[in-house]
């Protein structure tokens, strides 16, 4: 499956909608950007517990803030 784009002013290019909703792409979400032979690649950042260790301190956190901030989503 192929998708065209452009490339605006600012240098951004839309990534469709099927694509979003399919890798639960957000708002925020991190990704990696890489150039391979004339090839863009787009892979996502994915969050991993060392990289987070710690980043709530001592401070009381509520779960869904730090789902929130991790992008997961309930699937009930």
């Amino acid at each position: 499956m192929g998708y065209t784009g452009t490339v605006d002013e600012r240098g951004r290019v839309v990534i469709p909608k099927e694509i979003r909703e399919k890798l639960n792409l957000r708002e925020g979400s991190k990704v990696e950007i890489t150039l391979d032979n004339g090839r863009i690649i787009i892979n996502l950042r994915k969050v991993s517990i060392d990289s987070i260790y710690g980043v709530a301190g001592k401070e009381n956190v509520k779960i869904e803030d730090i789902e929130e901030a991790l992008s997961f989503e309930d699937n009930d």
